[in-house]
C-alpha cells in the first residue's frame, strides 16, 4: 500500500479547486491502470467543488509508477471560477507519497 497525499497548502480557493480536479484524474487513471484507490481522508475548501488535502491509497501492482508519476508540484491552468477578472490561471498543488 501506498499512501500519496494532495494538498493545496496555503495556497487560496483555486488551488484548492487544482487539489479536487487532479484527484479526480488520479482516479481515472488509476482505473484504467487497475490501481485499487481508496480515498481516507480529506479537507474541504471553501466551495463544495474544492478541497484542501486528501490522503489516499493505493493498490496493486502499478500503484508505485503510478505513485511515482504524481509526486511532486502540479501545474494545473485554467481561469478562475470564483474571481472571473482575476488575472492568475496557473493553480498549483503539491503531491507527496509515503511508501510502506
Amino acid at each position: 500500500m501506498i499512501l500519496l497525499q494532495l494538498s493545496s497548502a496555503q495556497g487560496p480557493e483555486e488551488c484548492c479547486l487544482a487539489v479536487k480536479k487532479a484527484l479526480d484524474r488520479l482516479i481515472k487513471e488509476a482505473t484504467r491502470q487497475d490501481v485499487a484507490v481508496t480515498v481516507l481522508e480529506t479537507e474541504t475548501g471553501r466551495y463544495s467543488d474544492t478541497l484542501r488535502s486528501a490522503l489516499i491509497s493505493l493498490d496493486g501492482d502499478n500503484a508505485w509508477a503510478l505513485s511515482e508519476s504524481w509526486c511532486g508540484t502540479i501545474q494545473w491552468i485554467c481561469p478562475s471560477p470564483y474571481r472571473p477578472h482575476h488575472g492568475r490561471k496557473e493553480l498549483v498543488s503539491g503531491h507527496w507519497a509515503f511508501y510502506r
